[in-house]
């Protein structure tokens, strides 16, 4: 299956190439019920500032979910999608926004998250991460 967009107008899936990281949404079309989660482009390269020759991609073109239940119904054949929401240069940026959609939609009857796992520093960047939160949360909910 392939990856979506949420925003074309701001990403291509060549893109991902240059970004460490990705937040993804993948969502049950049969029932609406919805999933967050985040995926490293490359294997152990959490800043793509750092990007070598020798830095291998991960899997995350046929990457589903760490979640087991969610990898258990799609290989039940239920219909899913499952759409990149936002690429970011860093893995600690990515999971920010992991953690602040989990928090905010985590309990919403649609949303299939079990629980939060991150413990990370906050890195500041005038705005930025939380304009692009804002953004998504107005176009989901």
């Amino acid at each position: 299956m392939i990856w979506n967009i949420f925003y074309p107008d701001e990403f291509t899936i060549d893109d991902v190439y240059e970004n460490a990281a990705f937040v993804y949404m993948i969502q049950f079309t049969n029932t609406n019920e919805y999933y967050f989660g985040v995926k490293q482009v490359y294997k152990a390269l959490k800043d793509v500032s750092k990007l070598t020759h020798e830095t291998r991609e991960s899997n995350w073109f046929e990457y589903l979910s760490s979640s087991k239940s969610v990898k258990e119904r799609i290989q039940a054949g239920e219909p899913f999608r499952k759409t990149i929401l936002w690429m970011f240069p860093t893995l600690q940026q990515a999971s920010n926004l992991e953690t602040a959609l989990i928090s905010i939609f985590g309990t919403h009857p649609l949303n299939i998250n079990q629980a939060i796992m991150t413990k990370q520093r906050l890195k500041k960047d005038n705005g930025y991460q939380f304009s692009v939160l804002q953004r998504i949360m107005g176009d989901l909910s």
